[in-house]
């Protein structure tokens, strides 16, 4: 069977167009699976988010030190101004600055390359987890509503069927009732408590 094809209008346009929170970070949408319920498709989904995560982690780090450094570099550049010979001629450790400078403003123009592409795989991924997580949800609902409906049929009936055994539970104690006020018009009092004491245990008859 091929895979089921999405037919809702604009479908796609919705799911691209929508700025999705990262999924992995927010406790509620753990909150959507119970333990060990997770799809194959999802768990993988998540554990590449999270490596992902961690990628994006490490760059900011080497992002902020590459900063710090070329802050460090500028202030010395500047502090050192003065080493500068009567002809232009920079010392050997101005040179030695302005080339660590140049050295990190190119990493520093990798490493944001690298962050952006990251941030679009990220964006990609956690798209599709959104597309994952909401197909195993519609799939559980759908699954939950099915059982609701069968559920609802049978207490429907069962409803139905108390009311049934209600009315005749309340005409069997009325006959017993009608039949007993004969009896005790018919016989007597006496004799009726005479057979009262010997069928006690077989009949539960309510004297009103």
């Amino acid at each position: 069977m091929g895979k089921k094809k999405n037919t809702i209008p604009g479908f796609e346009r919705i799911i691209h167009n929508r700025k999705i929170p990262l999924l992995v970070l927010d406790q509620k949408w753990h909150h959507l699976f119970s333990q060990d319920s997770k799809p194959k498709e999802v768990v993988k989904l998540e554990q590449k988010l999270n490596k992902q995560l961690a990628g994006q982690g490490r760059l900011n780090q080497e992002m902020k030190e590459l900063k710090t450094l070329k802050t460090r570099l500028m202030k010395n550049i500047v502090v050192n101004m003065d080493e500068i010979g009567t002809y232009g001629q920079e010392s050997k450790k101005l040179q030695e600055d302005r080339r660590l400078i140049t050295e990190i403003n190119e990493k520093m123009e990798e490493k944001e390359t690298e962050l952006r592409n990251l941030q679009d795989e990220m964006e990609k991924d956690n798209a599709l987890l959104m597309v994952q997580t909401m197909e195993f949800c519609y799939r559980i609902m759908s699954s939950n509503e099915t059982e609701r409906e069968r559920l609802a049929s049978w207490i429907e009936g069962m409803r139905e069927e108390l009311k049934r055994k209600i009315v005749r539970k309340e005409t069997i104690d009325e006959k017993n009732r009608e039949i007993y006020t004969y009896l005790h018009d018919i016989f007597g009092a006496q004799v009726l408590e005479a057979f009262d004491l010997k069928y006690k245990d077989e009949y539960k008859i309510t004297k009103e």
